[in-house]
C-alpha cells in the first residue's frame, strides 16, 4: 500500500470515523474522542510511509490533543456519574 492515491481513499475513510467521533463529542460522549483519535492515527502512518516530516509533527500534536481530551472527558464522565448517584448512595 505504498501508492499515495490509495492512501488518500484510506485517509478519507478514517476521516468519516473522526467526523462521527466529533459528532459524538458534541453529544457529550467521552468515547467520541476515542473515535477521533482513531481517525487521526492513520495520518501518522501516512506521514511516516511517505516521509512527510511536517505531517508527522502535525499528527503527534493532534494525537496528543485528542488523547488528552479523551482522558479529561473520561474523568469528568466518571465524576458526573458519581455525582448523579450521590442521592442514592446517601439514602443507602
Amino acid at each position: 500500500m505504498h501508492n499515495e492515491a490509495t492512501w488518500t481513499w484510506v485517509l478519507l475513510g478514517f476521516e468519516f470515523v473522526g467526523i462521527t467521533g466529533m459528532w459524538l463529542v458534541g453529544a457529550r460522549k467521552w468515547w467520541g474522542w476515542g473515535m477521533v483519535l482513531c481517525g487521526s492515527a492513520p495520518w501518522l502512518a501516512y506521514a511516516i510511509v511517505f516521509n512527510k516530516p511536517g505531517f508527522i509533527v502535525m499528527s503527534v500534536f493532534w494525537i496528543t490533543t485528542h488523547s488528552r481530551n479523551m482522558i479529561v472527558w473520561r474523568k469528568h464522565a466518571s465524576v458526573s456519574t458519581i455525582a448523579d448517584r450521590a442521592p442514592e448512595l446517601i439514602a443507602a
